[in-house]
C-alpha cells in the first residue's frame, strides 16, 4: 500500500520537527496518528504559508497510518 500511495518516502513523521509547531497543533498531530478520524470518515485540512511543512507533515502522517493498516 505504501508503494501504491506514491507518497514521498523521505517525508516521514520522524524527520518532521514537531517543535516548529505551536504546542496545541503538535498535540493535535499526535492525536491524529491513532487514525480514529479515518474510521469516522473525517477529513483533515492543513492550512499554512508556502514552505511551512504541510505536505511533509501530511505525507508523514499518511505513511504512519498505512503502516498501521488503516
Amino acid at each position: 500500500m505504501l508503494r501504491q500511495s506514491r507518497l514521498p518516502l523521505e517525508k516521514t513523521l520522524e524527520s518532521f520537527d514537531l517543535k516548529r509547531l505551536p504546542a496545541k497543533v503538535s498535540r493535535q498531530v499526535r492525536s491524529l496518528t491513532d487514525g480514529a478520524f479515518v474510521e469516522r470518515c473525517e477529513n483533515v485540512l492543513a492550512f499554512g504559508k508556502p514552505g511551512s511543512g504541510k505536505t511533509h507533515l501530511l505525507a508523514g502522517l499518511s505513511q504512519e497510518l498505512i503502516r498501521q493498516g488503516k
